[in-house]
């Protein structure tokens, strides 16, 4: 990340973004094993930096947690601006926070979509635990809303804070694919290095030859 930013510097910096009580403070305490919380206060946007080994090799991680309103309106536009992966959180009681989820889901495709790269989002529904009669969202529509979006790549989960359900596999995702993605990146400047290599060797046994040859004419 660039030194101006206002998160860590870090190998990757993931944003959780949705409306405002949909579980996305209690989903990140959870995964970094914190004690969930069943009241709601409302969050102040915040940063957790966390060191993950993985393969033999620690990855150091910034988790952006924003705050469900727009009261922060610069802060949520850098997380989306300065973040590689997303975690797209809504309640599935609250069709409202579902629009809202969808809504930063076009924002993410439009500001980070037109790289070649595709982007890693997982969208997760929240609150399974809940009566499934107050379900307002279908997993059918999750999907949908999630396959329209151009150059994300990722997954729609279904989760519960508060019974710790599904809830690594929705950061796991987010994760390996970013790792993913710098192994491959790191593979591709591997060969290219070893290309241009292999390149400047043949230039120099050709100019050695011209050399040589040169002097056996002399001769």
């Amino acid at each position: 990340m660039a030194s101006s930013s206002p998160f860590p510097q870090v190998d990757f910096c993931i944003a959780l973004l949705g409306s405002g009580g949909v579980g996305k403070t209690s989903l990140l305490k959870t995964f970094l094993g914190q004690t969930f919380e069943e009241d709601h206060l409302p969050t102040v946007d915040d940063y957790y930096v966390h060191t993950l080994l993985v393969d033999g090799r620690h990855f150091t991680i910034c988790f952006v947690d924003t705050a469900g309103s727009y009261s922060f309106p610069v802060m949520r536009k850098l997380a989306l601006t300065m973040s590689h992966g997303f975690i797209v959180v809504y309640a599935l009681d609250d069709m409202r926070s579902f629009v809202e989820a969808t809504s930063i889901m076009d924002q993410i495709s439009e500001l980070k979509g037109k790289g070649l790269d595709s982007v890693p989002v997982v969208l997760v529904g929240n609150k399974l635990d809940i009566d499934m009669s107050n379900r307002k969202v279908s997993p059918q529509k999750a999907h949908e809303a999630f396959a329209t979006l151009c150059r994300l790549e990722g997954q729609y989960l279904e989760t519960s804070v508060k019974t710790n359900w599904r809830v690594e596999k929705a950061f796991s995702e987010v994760i390996g694919t970013l790792i993913y993605k710098a192994k491959a990146k790191e593979r591709q400047t591997w060969k290219a290095r070893l290309s241009r290599r292999k390149k400047r060797l043949a230039k120099r046994r050709k100019f050695k030859e011209t050399e040589n040859h040169g002097e056996c004419n002399l001769m």
